[in-house]
């Protein structure tokens, strides 16, 4: 992970400039950046099946609670939900009538 330390460096530009500059072109800051590019990737895991815990410990956040409040907060519903969402539902059997 790149640190605001290391952007500042390769940038030369003071904490408060790159922030403004990074804004301009992604219209967003370093920090949502980057937490949106995480959230993508849980959904990707999410998609294939992952335990959501395992989730939040490989894409970064503290757990599962924390990768709850993020994903709810950037996509409006929980990534259980969105499992439930993206899964293939099967219609239940129909009953045969015998007789």
């Amino acid at each position: 992970m790149v640190t605001s330390a290391q952007l500042e460096d390769v940038t030369g530009l003071d904490r408060y400039s790159l922030i403004r500059q990074f804004k301009a072109c992604f219209a967003t800051t370093p920090h949502r950046f980057l937490v949106m590019r995480r959230l993508q990737r849980a959904k990707l895991m999410i998609a294939q099946g992952e335990p959501l815990a395992a989730i939040a410990a490989e894409t970064g956040f503290a757990d599962q609670s924390h990768l709850n409040r993020h994903f709810k907060q950037a996509f409006g519903i929980t990534p259980g939900r969105w499992a439930d969402m993206i899964r293939p539902h099967h219609s239940p059997p129909v009953p045969r009538i015998v007789g």
